[in-house]
């Protein structure tokens, strides 16, 4: 992934290098929390417009970066994304299966405030796709702000190369985001559509809800109770055994979690039970560490069925460290067919973490910089002597003030 001029992004930086598992890590105010905001940003563009998504992020000058801004310098917003390995496969009735194989992404934005409206300066989308294991020639999408123009090998009509116009209502909505485009637009949208993000708030994750459809757990904990009581409904599918297991390894005296509904408004609540205790522990007198881990053991049972890409705050937050190898064994185990990012200050979960996993986020010159810690010359050597949470701590791998 790139990202330039975004928050506390500057321009040309070098790609973000993704692993299954990544823990970013920095200091207070070195841009760990943007990378997140800035997948969401893209999510929301694509699922929604520009400007919902800019509105989601506080208007035009919280999205742009502030000293670009006051240089007054007219360079665009670009959003990049690498898509690979994916698994989705349509049927053909002759030649065998189409599949993408690879697919890059860019986004540019006109986002000056001085215009008051967020515009879509370019778009593209280059898609490599294959029939049967054979490639076939590659699918483009090309935007500006007048026209559409793709080239799709596996349109029906005669000729692959289409061009539209783009009606002025449909400014501020990415071509990719109009499912009737092709078939490679409805994949990529859907891996996006998929992305979920979380920074768990323990009182809203207590809360009696009621049920909805699809219900899943919110961004802030929401619906936990409701989700607990799906998960316990469907035991012979193991999950809530796995949670259970899970909290067991970590809560002392933990025993397991039931859910009931209550007689006002019919809501979800959960409880938990424990050894020695007789009757149920509401969730108002449990720990925030505890609220925090049940939530985080449903986002790596649960929410990672339907998530291509789990984004998660700060973990750690209200756990007690000796707990770091624990969750970092959760979220690995999570992380085995979807990407997983989080973001830390804990240094101890980089003890648990192989170098290419943490991510490690500096300031230079007033911009957000990230380096793989496997990148750098020192690792190997001082990995004989040191804990890699030490080496982060002395300052070996920067990533602190």
């Amino acid at each position: 992934m790139n990202i330039d001029g975004f928050k506390s992004f500057g321009m040309s930086g070098p790609p973000i290098r993704f692993s299954r598992l990544n823990f970013l890590v920095g200091a207070n105010a070195s841009g760990k929390t943007n990378v997140l905001r800035a997948l969401r940003f893209l999510q929301n563009s694509i699922l929604q417009n520009v400007e919902l998504a800019v509105d989601a992020e506080g208007g035009l000058t919280e999205v742009r970066n502030k000293i670009l801004r006051e240089k007054k310098e007219a360079k665009p917003l670009t959003l990049r994304v690498k898509f690979s390995g994916l698994s989705f496969d349509v049927g053909s009735k002759s030649g065998g299966k189409y599949s993408i194989d690879e697919a890059r992404y860019e986004l540019k934005l006109d986002v000056r405030s001085e215009s008051g409206v967020p515009a879509i300066e370019s778009e593209a989308l280059e898609a490599k796709l294959s029939q049967g294991g054979k490639p076939l020639p590659n699918y483009s999408l090309r935007r500006d702000r007048e026209h559409v123009e793709i080239h799709d090998p596996l349109s029906p009509v005669e000729k692959p190369e289409r061009r539209f116009p783009i009606p002025a209502q449909e400014a501020s909505r990415a071509a990719l985001g109009v499912v009737f485009f092709s078939l490679p637009c409805v994949i990529l949208r859907s891996e996006m559509e998929s992305w979920s993000f979380f920074n768990i708030n323990p009182q809203t994750a207590r809360a009696p809800f009621r049920d909805v459809a699809d219900a899943r757990l919110g961004s802030s904990g929401e619906y936990l109770s409701v989700v607990l009581h799906r998960i316990e409904k469907e035991n012979g599918k193991g999950s809530l055994a796995s949670i259970i297991a899970g909290l067991k390894g970590a809560i002392p005296g933990f025993k397991s979690i039931k859910t009931t509904q209550l007689p006002v408004e019919n809501k979800w609540a959960f409880q938990l039970l424990e050894d020695r205790i007789r009757g149920a522990i509401n969730p108002e007198s449990a720990s925030d560490g505890t609220i925090r881990l049940l939530a985080l053991m449903v986002i790596a049972q649960w929410s990672s069925r339907h998530s291509s890409l789990l984004a998660i705050e700060e973990p750690e937050n209200g756990l007690h460290p000796h707990l770091s190898e624990h969750i970092v064994s959760i979220l690995r185990a999570a992380s085995t067919d979807r990407q997983i990012i989080a973001t830390t200050h804990n240094p101890d979960f980089l003890d648990f973490l192989e170098p290419e996993e943490v991510q490690l986020c500096d300031k230079e010159e007033g911009f957000t910089k990230i380096r793989i810690a496997s990148d750098q010359e020192e690792v190997t050597t001082f990995k004989r002597r040191f804990r890699l949470g030490e080496l982060w701590e002395q300052g070996v791998l920067g990533g602190i003030p």
